[in-house]
Parts: C-alpha cells; sequence; structure tokens
C-alpha cells in the first residue's frame, strides 16, 4: 500500500513524493525463519501454522528475544520438563492447564483461561494439558533455552521422554477434570478455593509429621 503527495506553486507541479506503508494489509509470506524481523515488522494472525509451533520472533537456540506461537490440538499434553530460560507463557484462546513438579498428576492441574499470562522462572518444573477445545499459547523469553525432559514415577523412578508413562489412576475425566470455559465464575473460583484449601492442608499435615515429639 503507497501513500503519494504532489506540492504545486502557482500552477507548477514542484514535487511529487511516495511512501510505502509501515508494513503491508497482507504481507507476502517468508519462506523460512521468523514471520516478523526488522525489515517486516507486521505480522498477520492467518500466517501462524494452523498447528504446532511458528517462530513469530527470533530463535529460541540463539541469543537474544524471541517470540513462538504455539497451537496444541485438544487434551494434548505436555510431560514434566523445565527450561534453563526464564519462560512467560500467554493463553490467546481457550484454557490451558498447568501444574509443578516431576511427576504428572493430573489432580494438581491449575486452568490458565484465555487471556491469563503464567510466569515460568528458570528452572521451574511443570507438566500442562490442554482444553478440550484446543489452546493457542504465546510464549516469550531470551535465548539459548534449552529444555529438559525430567519426569518421574511415584517411586522417584525416571520416566522415558517418549513412554510408556506411568499410569496414575482413571483418566482425568473420570476424576471431574473439565474445562473451565464450560463453568460458571462461581464454579471456577469454587475449584481454585479447594486447591488452595487442599495444599494449605498438606503443608500443615507435612509441618506436624515434621514437628519433634512431645518428652
Amino acid at each position: 500500500m503507497k501513500f503519494s503527495q504532489s506540492i504545486c506553486c502557482g500552477g507548477v507541479l514542484v514535487l511529487m513524493w511516495s511512501v510505502t506503508a509501515f508494513g503491508q494489509t497482507k504481507p507476502a509470506p517468508k519462506a523460512s525463519g521468523a514471520l516478523i524481523d526488522v525489515n517486516r515488522p507486521i505480522m498477520q494472525a492467518e500466517e501462524v501454522a494452523s498447528k504446532g509451533a511458528t517462530p513469530v520472533f527470533g530463535e529460541p537456540s540463539k541469543a537474544g528475544s524471541y517470540i513462538l506461537r504455539m497451537k496444541l490440538a485438544p487434551n494434548q499434553t505436555g510431560r514434566p520438563r523445565y527450561e534453563d530460560q526464564d519462560r512467560f507463557i500467554t493463553v490467546l484462546e481457550g484454557t490451558l492447564w498447568i501444574g509443578k513438579g516431576d511427576v504428572f498428576n493430573p489432580e494438581k492441574l491449575l486452568p490458565i483461561r484465555e487471556g491469563g499470562v503464567a510466569y515460568l522462572p528458570a528452572n521451574t518444573h511443570y507438566f500442562q494439558v490442554a482444553g478440550e477445545s484446543g489452546v493457542t499459547l504465546q510464549i516469550t523469553g531470551n535465548g539459548p533455552i534449552k529444555s529438559v525432559h525430567s519426569e518421574v514415577d511415584l517411586k522417584g523412578q525416571a520416566v522415558a521422554e517418549n513412554g510408556p508413562y506411568p499410569r496414575l489412576g482413571p483418566p482425568p475425566k473420570r476424576r471431574g477434570y473439565v474445562d473451565p470455559d464450560l463453568l460458571t465464575p462461581e464454579e471456577v473460583e469454587q475449584m481454585e478455593r479447594e486447591a488452595a484449601a487442599a495444599k494449605a492442608a498438606a503443608a500443615k499435615k507435612g509441618a506436624a509429621e515434621k514437628a519433634p515429639a512431645p518428652k
């Protein structure tokens, strides 16, 4: 898209100039690499791949800032892992369920709803599950960054990155695992209160077990 302007003086055309607009309405696709850079500063949503990860800016494997756009299929699972650099995960569409630790436990999952952000400091051990409608994420941070698979079973034995994965009981849906997008705000708040109460009770029990026995 171009804008042009003519300047006249005394009925005589003295200057005509044109400038290219900052970005295009529909940019031509790039052959490879990130979608935006200093020479191409605008990206449109339709340029993002329909699945998997799309590098938007920079590269996680190189020094400097990066932005990734990632689309997860419904109920897609990310096994326990950690990254050696800080990360910010913004949920653009759907709901992402995330839990901390190296044992994959659906009962520890907490929801990050559309518009929410998760800050994962370096070496935070976590796992995740996409909601029932799929999830679109935007991940930002500074590279180079390395992701390390860290899953263990209930006995502390290492679990291979590609499985087989330990079975911890009935599937999540049979345990009441639901997408909060299908719940009312009051129901979601109740779930979060119950999770906080369970965490507090576990902490209290752990403190009591560590307390010295009375003489």
